[in-house]
């Protein structure tokens, strides 16, 4: 049974949803112990009801807009996944038809921009993510209400040099960006500044610019074709992680469960039969299947993501507040699963 300090907390936060309060204001305005609050709120951030952020020695609490007492258990079964426009889910069908052969009704919705994506995650505006693990990373310190699958695919990029020296053009804080990072520290190219676009066939227009474009499949084709030049691949420098799954800590944890497990045994079918569902992705994104088709020569599934890439992607890429360790909260490993 919910206890009565729970409902009495419920409803106060109700009374600011879309707002940041101070944790303190709760037991101040309650007349009760912090210690108390402090655990009834843990459980609600564990749901996925509340966020929580550390501002110096002082706790934040966002109450996101109609917060609910309950995780959602699917009735009307329908789960909103968001992808990046790419070549890289091609387990994209094999992962549909599981979660449709489980009563599942999925409604994908392609983004140009992944740290966009992710956001809309974090604010449940979707259920489920196929996102750039460093946007996921990134963001949960500031969300902390989904959960990251650690497997999905890698490779799939290129950097490419628009004619001369110059700035570096790339996605903000995705797989891309981290390439940009390892490219600029490990002095591979001689970037001026870094400039980030939002939408990479904004690309298209660079060409009588000078610097360099880190981007990933089909994208870099498309700039090839417009006389971009291939300068550095994925063989070049070690990157060994893309987009991984975050999934809504709303759902319910059986639901959780079942759409982990499905993912992985999705990219199990897809190292096996690479090609399969090709069509189907092309129908999903518009990207031609003859394109998808050598994309499977360009991503393969990452073999050693685990807790080490976690620290490895913070510890180089990722704020110094909060303290590291929260990132390794957020994360599962797929041998847990």
């Amino acid at each position: 049974m919910k206890s009565k300090l729970r409902e009495k907390i419920l409803e106060l936060l109700s009374l600011h949803q879309g707002s940041y309060i101070p944790q303190s204001y709760i037991h101040r305005a309650l007349g009760v112990s912090k210690s108390r609050v402090s655990e009834i709120l843990s459980e609600l951030e564990k749901e996925g009801l509340i966020n929580r952020v550390v501002v110096g020695r002082n706790k934040l609490i966002y109450i996101p807009p109609g917060i609910t007492e309950k995780n959602i258990v699917f009735n009307e079964k329908i789960l909103r996944l968001g992808i990046v426009y790419s070549s890289e889910y091609l387990f994209l069908q094999s992962l549909v038809k599981k979660l449709e052969r489980k009563g599942f009704r999925v409604e994908i919705t392609p983004f140009r921009d992944g740290l966009k994506l992710t956001r809309a995650l974090g604010e449940g505006l979707i259920d489920i993510a196929l996102s750039p693990l460093p946007s996921q990373l990134y963001l949960y310190p500031a969300y902390r209400n989904y959960t990251i699958i650690l497997a999905g695919l890698k490779g799939g990029f290129r950097v490419l040099s628009l004619g001369g020296e110059g700035p570096i053009y790339s996605s903000m804080i995705t797989t891309m960006d981290y390439t940009r990072h390892l490219l600029i520290t490990e002095e591979l190219i001689p970037a001026s500044k870094t400039v980030y676009y939002d939408d990479p066939y904004a690309l298209l227009k660079k060409k009588n610019n000078r610097g360099y474009v880190v981007t990933w499949h089909p994208v870099y084709l498309e700039l090839e074709s417009k006389g971009f030049k291939p300068i550095i691949t994925p063989s070049d420098i070690d990157i060994h992680f893309c987009c991984t799954l975050a999934i809504s800590n709303k759902l319910d944890e059986r639901t959780r469960h079942t759409i982990a497990s499905i993912y992985l045994s999705s990219i199990e079918e897809y190292r096996r039969n690479p090609e399969k569902g090709l069509e189907y992705y092309s129908l999903v994104t518009g990207i031609h299947s003859s394109i998808l088709k050598s994309a499977v020569e360009e991503y393969r599934v990452a073999e050693d993501l685990d807790l080490k890439t976690v620290d490895e992607i913070t510890g180089n890429f990722a704020p110094l507040i909060p303290y590291k360790k929260v990132y390794r909260e957020g994360v599962v490993e797929k041998e847990k699963i």
